[in-house]
């Protein structure tokens, strides 16, 4: 068994194509079948090998390997399709021998006079089939005038073609309803995507096809060639297409889509790859969470569901920040390091257990690497100044004596070895009060904010000295 992932290298890997490599993955390592990777790059103008790469690292970063490919090479390479234009050049001699194949020598102009005829008859446009009989003599007139031609395959007439689906199940086309001869040779020389991909399937001995939806449409243009050919056919699996949360195509107006970009923001591949190998099925106990292992041994084709799956950012968020939660500390300390950076905390100068320190406290209010930011100034800053929240409470009376309280306990009676013990029992002895009347303005004095980490936890992290100097700010501000 062999499958194949074949991504065009002309941008970010769009998470819609990361999925599809991922359910070939796990097909892969559950059927112990080969996977290769095959870059698709005849799109000359846009396909890069920066793109290229970057598809590389974010795959490799998701966890996903592959067997066969550009990159490690294989018995059936090459695997770049910019690099097989002289396989593709034998079986296009082949068909233009044979007379399954025509050139066309029709300009852009010409046809896109047809396609408007067509609109303003409400027909799909089909090509006419205008050059599918010229002769030796009207072609060389044509070629004469300068005119550089396609080349389309001759579409035989109501001929059924049936797609054996292994999500859909059977799924026949009549070779009558594809839309007419297609172009397989660009007049630029550059083969099309519908022609090669069945020969470069056939050649690298590819038995599974898993791929989008949309692909769907093409297949029995492509049949069609593998039998002209007499290449064999392969069997398909084509996996809905990712919708955003209104129901519509996925894409960058819904949020984050490229896989770059999760990377960047602090999502961590073993939740980027749970969350998306489930998107369209459920694990058997109804968990959510699973181990890679476990999801490999459950995947099966057939459990996918043939509707499409509603993409929840909400969803993956809470799901990463449980792995963020159950990750070892000193492994997510490094992960999170780049992220306070970015925040603009230095960070070299602090000892590697203060952070840890930090982290521990401050990683169950991050569901995202880059949440950080909003928090770390509570540790690392030595003065946090209140925002607006902290800010009103600070400015009531309560707020006032809990911080002339506090003041004085630290002038008087806490040391750096009992103030974070001590310090909230005592201002409620002072003040007498208690509940939020008592916690709230304290947590706004020493963090900044009304919301985040216990005091019991933070004040020992924060430091005695730190805690002293945002209460002296607080008095400066609020109550002189």
């Amino acid at each position: 068994m062999r499958v194949r992932f074949a991504p065009s290298p002309t941008g970010f890997l769009h998470v819609g194509n990361a999925r599809t490599a991922i359910i070939n993955f796990l097909f892969a390592r559950k059927n112990h079948a080969t996977m290769l990777l095959r870059i698709e790059d005849t799109d000359m103008e846009r396909s890069t090998r920066e793109s290229e790469q970057s598809i590389y690292q974010d795959l490799s970063w998701l966890g996903i390997s592959w067997d066969e490919g550009p990159d490690v090479g294989g018995p059936a390479g090459p695997y770049r399709q910019s690099e097989r234009f002289d396989i593709y050049r034998t079986y296009t001699d082949k068909l233009l021998a044979d007379g399954s194949a025509y050139y066309c020598y029709c300009t852009k102009e010409e046809l896109e006079e047809t396609k408007k005829d067509a609109g303003a008859h409400q027909d799909a446009f089909v090509y006419n089939g205008k050059c599918r009989n010229l002769n030796a003599q009207e072609r060389a007139k044509l070629e004469a005038e300068g005119r550089k031609p396609t080349i389309r395959f001759k579409v035989p007439d109501n001929v059924p073609v049936v797609v054996h689906d292994r999500i859909k199940g059977p799924v026949e086309f009549n070779s009558s309803n594809i839309g007419g001869d297609f172009i397989i040779i660009r007049s630029d020389g550059v083969p099309v995507f519908n022609y090669i991909v069945i020969i470069d399937d056939a050649l690298m001995k590819v038995s599974l096809v898993i791929r989008g939806d949309d692909h769907l449409s093409n297949t029995p243009k492509q049949l069609l060639v593998a039998r002209a050919l007499g290449l064999p056919e392969p069997e398909y699996a084509h996996l809905p297409l990712i919708m955003g949360p209104d129901r519509s195509k996925l894409s960058k107006r819904h949020g984050i889509t490229s896989v770059e970009m999760y990377r960047s923001q602090g999502y961590l591949p073993e939740a980027l790859m749970n969350y998306m190998s489930m998107l369209g099925w459920a694990s058997e106990s109804g968990e959510e969470i699973l181990p890679l292992g476990e999801i490999i041994n459950q995947m099966e084709l057939e459990k996918l569901s043939k509707n499409a799956p509603i993409f929840d950012f909400q969803k993956l968020r809470w799901m990463n920040g449980q792995y963020i939660r159950e990750y070892p500390l000193d492994k997510i300390t490094d992960l999170f390091l780049p992220h306070i950076r970015q925040a603009g905390f230095a960070v070299d100068t602090v000892g590697r257990k203060h952070i840890e320190d930090i982290i521990a406290i401050l990683r169950k209010y991050c569901d995202i690497l880059s949440d950080i930011g909003q928090f770390a100034g509570i540790f690392l800053d030595e003065v946090c100044e209140p925002d607006a929240d902290a800010d009103a409470m600070l400015k009531t009376e309560d707020g006032r004596k809990v911080i002339t309280a506090a003041r004085n306990l630290f002038a008087s009676e806490l040391t750096p070895d009992n103030f974070a013990s001590l310090l909230v029992s005592r201002v409620k002895e002072t003040t007498s009060l208690k509940g939020k009347s008592l916690f709230m303005p304290l947590r706004a004095i020493i963090t900044g904010r009304q919301k985040g980490p216990e005091l019991d936890q933070s004040m020992p992290v924060i430091g005695y000295d730190t805690c002293r100097k945002r209460i002296d700010y607080c008095f400066t501000r609020y109550c002189s």
